[in-house]
């Protein structure tokens, strides 16, 4: 199966115009995400349902965080392709960005906090066994791939500010974030890949659930469309930042004793 690229529509280039899915709210069937989302979701899926049924193979592609592919050790490899997760033609032109951003975002799955997981699988027996990370709050319940996330892609920029709202919701003290994002947008490909389980333990810590189907896409396009990639990145901190600034100016004065 190869990955087909897009020019991004007016939409795609910003997810935040679309609605949280409401469906995730109120019971009813959430919009269909976006078909070039669909395989990536379902990767994502089969990558949960593994780590859920075996603590061996979590624990096989958790060993390649941060890791190139030449350098993952045999057993991610096994984890990987034994199942079929990949279905990539290795002939095809842009395999090897392709196959790293999978064997990338396998193991941000496997090494996800626990709080995570269970909140993904809320009423699945949690079979993997690393400890709690501290601190960490539940994200949004996932019980079908891309349930909780925007039809056509919930970005990374919108995840580090859902971590400033839940941080510091009050005095949106964005300060820190918003470097480590300008930082993280001017990576080549290398970087970004070395910079991503740093990131993702911040977002963990703060109860934030990434689209990781969102970011596969993204990183599978990263070489050739990078400044697409963060242009929307940007754009998507920035917006969501700015709904939650105008949420805390709507909220009624406490009353005065």
């Amino acid at each position: 199966m190869s990955v087909t690229t897009h020019s991004p529509t007016s939409a795609q280039a910003d997810p935040q115009a679309a609605k949280p899915t409401e469906g995730t709210l109120t019971g009813q069937q959430p919009p269909p995400r976006d078909f070039e989302l669909v395989r990536y979701d379902e990767f994502a899926d089969r990558v949960r349902k593994l780590c859920q049924e075996s603590a061996g193979v979590q624990s096989a592609l958790r060993a390649g965080l941060g890791k190139p592919v030449t350098e993952v050790p045999a057993r991610m490899h096994a984890a990987l392709l034994r199942p079929g997760l990949i279905h990539e033609n290795p002939d095809q032109p842009g395999y090897p960005d392709k196959e790293r951003a999978y064997y990338a975002v396998a193991a941000l799955i496997a090494a996800r906090p626990r709080a995570q997981r269970i909140a993904e699988t809320p009423h699945a027996p949690e079979s993997g066994a690393e400890a709690d990370t501290p601190g960490a709050a539940p994200g949004p319940a996932v019980d079908a791939a891309g349930s909780a996330f925007h039809p056509r892609g919930t970005s990374l920029g919108e995840s580090f500010a859902d971590a400033v709202g839940r941080r510091s919701p009050d005095d949106l003290k964005s300060g820190a974030a918003e470097s480590r994002l300008h930082l993280l947008v001017r990576q080549d490909l290398d970087g970004v890949h070395r910079m991503l389980p740093g990131v993702f333990r911040w977002l963990g810590s703060s109860g934030v659930t990434p689209d990781y189907a969102c970011l596969l896409r993204d990183l599978t396009a990263w070489h050739y469309r990078r400044d697409t990639v963060t242009t929307r990145w940007l754009q998507a901190f920035y917006r969501s930042l700015r709904r939650q600034e105008a949420a805390v100016e709507q909220r009624p004065a406490a009353p005065s004793t």
